[in-house]
Order: structure tokens, then C-alpha cells, then sequence
């Protein structure tokens, strides 16, 4: 069970269903992609297809989340890594019609304490200028603003 957990809002005649994450499995990975394309502010590449989030799904499936609607749908997804004691958050993402329901922010806490189950101590991630939801929802789980840092980024 999700270490936070949200009520989602029921689709015609379905009851309230709790909303948590779970571990990321290699069937989500198409309905990911498709959240990631429909969200320009998650900043996915073409190149991350689905052979290399498949592959990246063997050694971090705990620490990549989703959401599923009571039907099962995907609606919101975190994709994450980590190495050594380091770890890093590459997308997240809610589908417009969850949104401002906290599905974010479980994902966010539920990868934060799979990190925690690793050993990693600390955790990076980007936030795209003028995304004040995003940096909003990042400090809100704990992240702070980088002091004297600047990302720089290769595509290979």
C-alpha cells in the first residue's frame, strides 16, 4: 500500500477507490509514453521509446510509479533511477483530467521512500522554467532549489 494515500474521484457509477502507487510494469510503459507526448512540460524525448524504458524497468521498477483509475488506466506516472547513493527523478506526470488531486505527490512520496529502502541519500531532478506546479509539488516533498549549480546535459 501507497505510504500516502489519496481518494480519486469516481467515474460515472463507481465508488471513491483509494489512489496509490504502484511499481511501474513493462505493460505500462505505452500508456506512459503516451502521458509523457501529451505533456510538453515533461520535456520526453522520442529517444527514451519503449525497449529503453522496458530495459530501465529491470533494475528500477520500485523506484518508477504509477497510478491507475478504478478501471485500471494509467493516469499518472513517475519515472526514476538511481545510482549508487544517488538518485534521480526524470518525468512525472498526471493526465489532465486527474490533475490538483495529489496523484503527484504520491507518486513522489512513494518513490522517495523506495529510494530511502536502497540506500540513497540524495535525490536530483529538473523542473522546467515556468512550472510553478511542478516546483510547488518538489518543495513540497522535501527538494530545495540547487545554490550555485547549473545542469548541463548531453543527448547521446
Amino acid at each position: 500500500m501507497s505510504a500516502a494515500v489519496l481518494a480519486l474521484a469516481p467515474q460515472a457509477g463507481a465508488p471513491a477507490a483509494p489512489a496509490a502507487s504502484a511499481p511501474m510494469a513493462p505493460a505500462d510503459v505505452p500508456h506512459v509514453i503516451a502521458l509523457l507526448r501529451a505533456a510538453p512540460q515533461t520535456a520526453y524525448c522520442e529517444w527514451e521509446d519503449e525497449a529503453l524504458l522496458r530495459g530501465h524497468l529491470a533494475h528500477s521498477a520500485d523506484l518508477c510509479r504509477v497510478v491507475r483509475d478504478p478501471a485500471g488506466h494509467v493516469v499518472a506516472a513517475l519515472l526514476a533511477g538511481s545510482f549508487g547513493v544517488r538518485g534521480s527523478i526524470s518525468h512525472a506526470v498526471v493526465a489532465p483530467a486527474h490533475r490538483r488531486a495529489g496523484l503527484a505527490r504520491v507518486m513522489a512520496e512513494d518513490a522517495l521512500a523506495a529510494f530511502r529502502r536502497r540506500g540513497v541519500r540524495r535525490v536530483f531532478l529538473a523542473v522546467l522554467d515556468g512550472n510553478p506546479a511542478a516546483a510547488a509539488l518538489w518543495t513540497g516533498v522535501g527538494f530545495r532549489p540547487a545554490v550555485g549549480e547549473r545542469t548541463y546535459e548531453c543527448d547521446l
